[in-house]
């Protein structure tokens, strides 16, 4: 999936600093000129993207929601269940993790606008790039390899054609996402918090499943005269 790169980051919509607590350790570290403490990472949110301002390395670097290829929604500490805490983001693979953690201000309200964002932005995009035949890839914390086409879905040598998934169900209460055939057995299973961008994948998979099915009943013949 080709994204441009001529992307602006639009209007400023909110600074997300670190949190007070963050400036009271700056500001005892600069009593120790020895002890060498710099501000971490600060994210402007814009209208297409995050500029991520780096202090320790003077680097200042935008990345466009359209170019996010995964987000990451974790818990920090030692939490095993309830909702994810913290979110991190990146270009690809290759790339470094930007995390957004509640040591920045109102952090819940910016993991939220970095989702929106991506499924707003990168989404036609992506829906595009399926419609064109081509293939695009999700990432995995178990390091699975996800392949999404506009016939099926390949994972780690298995494939499900879309003829046969009839629904991809979520929010279970393991967490996990399924994709269904038409008897209700359960195809494909993957908990929500190991499958990055997995809002993206939801939304791509069900208006794929959607199209299929349409399409199938335009096919059908018409009662006989």
């Amino acid at each position: 999936m080709l994204v441009p790169t001529d992307i602006v980051p639009g209007r400023l919509l909110s600074r997300h600093g670190r949190t007070r607590g963050h400036r009271l350790l700056q500001a005892i570290g600069r009593l120790f000129p020895s002890f060498a403490m710099r501000s971490g990472t600060a994210l402007d949110l814009h209208q297409y993207g995050i500029v991520v301002r780096r202090a320790a390395q003077r680097r200042i670097v935008f990345v466009p929601f359209m170019a996010m290829a995964d987000l990451h929604l974790y818990r920090t500490g030692r939490r095993l269940s309830g909702p994810a805490d913290a979110l991190a983001f990146r270009r690809g693979p290759d790339d470094p993790w930007v995390d957004v953690l509640d040591d920045h201000g109102d952090a819940f309200h910016l993991r939220g606008e970095i989702i929106g964002g991506q499924l707003r932005e990168r989404g036609p995009l992506a829906l595009r790039t399926l419609e064109a035949g081509e293939v695009l890839t999700f990432h995995a914390v178990t390091h699975a390899v996800v392949r999404l086409s506009s016939v099926g879905v390949d994972i780690d040598g298995q494939h499900f054609s879309i003829a046969d998934i009839a629904k991809l169900d979520e929010g279970g209460p393991d967490g996990s996402l399924r994709l269904l055939d038409a008897y209700g057995h359960t195809l494909w299973s993957v908990h929500t918090l190991s499958l990055f961008s997995a809002d993206l994948f939801v939304v791509l998979m069900r208006t794929m499943i959607e199209a299929h099915q349409y399409g199938i009943t335009q096919k059908r013949p018409g009662p006989a005269p």
